[in-house]
């Protein structure tokens, strides 16, 4: 079982990408077979049609991606929708390449009215990829961190490693 924890913010410093090592770090820690792809340090291409030769980097996502039988996507919220670099990167996959795969959602807002917007988005993007989706995310917004973006709510860890347990669960291993 090959998990891939997404990291959809494209800024250098993120509250999603502190989000996403807390994944990908208690997923290394529970043996998974565990790699991250990060849209803010990988350089991947924008898509310009399936038929089209892109760099080394944006090939090694995608295979990647086709590789995974489970991810954790985080995804900061930008006017209300999901991360374009997320968006970006699933128009490079073949949508026929991920039927039967699992999905969980870390949904990073600097408020709390557009959490379920970006996740029923983001389920739609799963959905056509035939993706079958964690019905629970974790919701975060930037009260939960303090002044030096460290985590001040212990029990976003928890929800956390819940998503990527119950996620796994859902394909089957535990």
């Amino acid at each position: 079982m090959k998990l891939l924890v997404i990291c959809g913010s494209p800024r250098k410093e993120s509250y999603t990408r502190i989000l996403t090592k807390l994944a990908f770090d208690y997923a290394k820690n529970k043996s998974y077979d565990t790699t991250c792809l990060d849209l803010g340090k990988v350089d991947i291409e924008k898509f310009r049609g399936l038929e089209e030769e892109y760099n080394k980097a944006t090939n090694d996502a995608i295979k990647l991606i086709e590789n995974s039988d489970v991810f954790i996507i985080s995804s900061p919220v930008y006017n209300g929708v999901f991360s374009s670099a997320i968006k970006n990167l699933f128009e490079l996959v073949n949508y026929k390449a991920l039927e039967g795969r699992f999905a969980g959602f870390i949904i990073m807002s600097g408020g709390t009215i557009s959490y379920l917007q970006v996740q029923g988005q983001l389920q739609a993007l799963m959905n056509y990829f035939r993706v079958i989706s964690n019905p629970r995310s974790v919701f975060v917004s930037t009260d939960d961190f303090d002044e030096n973006m460290e985590l001040k709510n212990e029990k976003i860890k928890e929800r956390i490693e819940k998503l990527v347990d119950d996620t796994i669960r859902l394909k089957g291993y535990s």
